[in-house]
């Protein structure tokens, strides 16, 4: 009998179950997907390699960074120009900035077989083929994609921008993205081996920059080996690869792969109540964070502060040591000595203090992301980071001692906020939900009466000298960050009043108030002065 009862048990649970799920599915509203792509960079082992295929490598970037510039002159010669197409006149450049790519087409590249949409084109204008005969009609369209996305983005950002920006100019090598088509097809094969002990990922590039070989059918393929370690498995998928783009750093004299990988997750949605997260970067204090809800209080597992002191400690020696270095450095050139071992060392000791720096902040974010993911089960959570655009100007020489201002030049706090919103867009935060804003002023005003008759006796203490409101320094502009974009949001001024949008200080893009920030009035508590304000303490 009791097994009975515990099979009826055991059956009513899991009806249960698949009835709560059936409800979550139905509950569950299709959230509108957030698109973007990231690059995996894959070292390419030319240890590996022969010296012949070492320099077809070099010599394939070459001929298609010449390709990507012919492209664009033609584009430039013909932006403002119609071009004839099936017997009308349309222009090459169209209303929205992209550009026709196949009136580019018709300019650049002839044809040799009829198809049901064009016709045989024996001459155009500027003929690329002519040019460059040892190179297929793939490997050309490849280039074409590129020069259209290069002249795509200048167009762009001339029309963000207030600036005066000049057309790109291609000098360094700039490579093509090498699209993989299915088997047998396409410019680039991949193949995977995991016996493989030397290595596991290999990169075959169909190229047709030599004619072929006597006798053979097919064109030789440079075969690139491919550094692939455990974090590549996690992070890429051979079958996933569809885009690479081969590049080469001038300083490591390294050849890398890059691999384009997209995603598409859910946008973050919730119906909980609104709250702010008020981000303050500093130097000593990689970054300090607090929320501000409607309830008009904050909590102690709301704060978080985030210092490294061992990464800290290690980035202090290999500064002292640099500058060690640099003053037997000084010495030497003074008496006129050899000094190659001494820039070899330099060199690779301050490669060792940007990769300990881009780990520490990699690790601080990565707490930032996860404490943001943990409070958004109970908030509807904006994120507004402190951008010091101009702090490195109001420090130049003559305003600030030597020490401040190499910090100062040495402080990645747009490396950190670009980095946050990566995350956080992967995680489906759209842009409206984490915003720079301008960090001018903060560190000096009062979080509780606003005012900025305030004094510092130390590093990390703030003292308000109208309402005796003392507060860590670094919580207090994380709290003025937060406000700074309650008060965007519910009193907007300047220049953007009359359009009702919200600027992001670091990318320029404009979010509209009035559509993706509602329920933001519980949060205007913050911005009045309540003599009686105890909440941080």
């Amino acid at each position: 009998m009791k097994e009975k009862e515990k099979e009826k048990q055991e059956d009513l649970k899991s009806d249960n179950k698949k009835h709560e799920k059936r409800e979550d599915v139905k509950s569950t509203p299709h959230a509108p997907l957030v698109k973007g792509f990231e690059t995996i960079p894959i070292r390419i082992k030319t240890e590996l390699m022969s010296a012949q295929e070492c320099e077809r490598l070099k010599r394939i970037t070459a001929r298609d960074t010449r390709i990507i510039r012919d492209y664009l002159r033609i584009i430039y010669h013909n932006e403002e120009r119609k071009v004839l197409y099936k017997g009308k006149l349309k222009p090459l450049i169209q209303s929205n900035g992209k550009v026709n790519k196949s009136l580019l087409d018709c300019l650049a590249l002839t044809t040799s077989k009829k198809s049901k949409e064009h016709k045989i084109r024996s001459s155009v204008p500027h003929d690329l083929k002519k040019r460059y005969s040892h190179c297929s009609h793939d490997e050309f369209q490849e280039c074409r994609n590129k020069a259209t996305w290069t002249y795509e983005s200048y167009r762009k950002l001339r029309s963000i921008s207030t600036k005066e920006i000049n057309r790109p100019q291609i000098r360094t090598r700039i490579p093509r993205q090498i699209n993989k088509g299915s088997e047998g097809r396409g410019t680039l094969q991949v193949h995977y081996d995991p016996e493989n002990t030397e290595t596991k990922l290999c990169l075959k590039l169909r190229d047709k920059l030599d004619p072929k070989p006597k006798g053979e059918k097919a064109y030789p393929k440079l075969l690139l080996p491919l550094a692939y370690s455990p974090y590549h498995e996690k992070k890429l998928n051979p079958s996933d690869i569809k885009i690479v783009e081969l590049v080469y750093h001038s300083k490591t004299k390294q050849w890398w792969a890059h691999f384009n990988k997209t995603y598409a997750v859910p946008s973050y949605q919730s119906s909980n109540p609104p709250a702010v997260v008020g981000v303050d970067l500093g130097i000593k204090k990689t970054a300090v964070a607090v929320v501000l809800n409607h309830t008009g209080k904050v909590t102690m597992d709301e704060i978080l502060f985030l210092v490294n002191k061992e990464r800290q400690a290690k980035i202090l020696h290999l500064e002292k040591r640099i500058s060690s270095i640099q003053n037997a450095l000084d010495t030497k050139l003074q008496a006129s000595q050899s000094h190659h071992q001494l820039n070899v060392k330099l060199s690779q000791l301050r490669n060792r203090r940007q990769s300990v720096t881009e780990q520490e902040l990699g690790h601080a974010v990565n707490q930032l992301v996860d404490f943001i993911l943990h409070l958004k089960q109970r908030y509807n959570l904006f994120v507004s980071i402190g951008y010091p655009k101009d702090i490195r100007n109001g420090n130049k020489h003559g305003r600030a001692n030597k020490t401040l201002r190499r910090q100062l030049q040495r402080w990645c706090f747009r490396y950190f906020i670009t980095k946050l919103k990566f995350k956080l867009h992967k995680q489906g935060f759209e842009s409206h939900h984490v915003v720079a804003v301008c960090e001018k002023d903060t560190s000096q005003t009062c979080s509780r009466c606003f005012t900025t008759l305030t004094t510092r006796s130390s590093q990390g203490r703030f003292v308000c000298c109208q309402c005796n409101y003392e507060l860590n320094a670094d919580l207090n502009g994380a709290r003025n960050m937060a406000k700074r974009l309650i008060k965007y949001v519910l009193k907007p001024s300047g220049k953007f009043k009359e359009k009702h949008v919200l600027r992001d200080y670091l990318s320029g893009d404009f979010h509209d108030l009035n559509n993706k920030y509602g329920g933001f009035h519980p949060l205007g508590q913050w911005l009045e002065y309540s003599p009686g304000d105890t909440s941080f303490l």
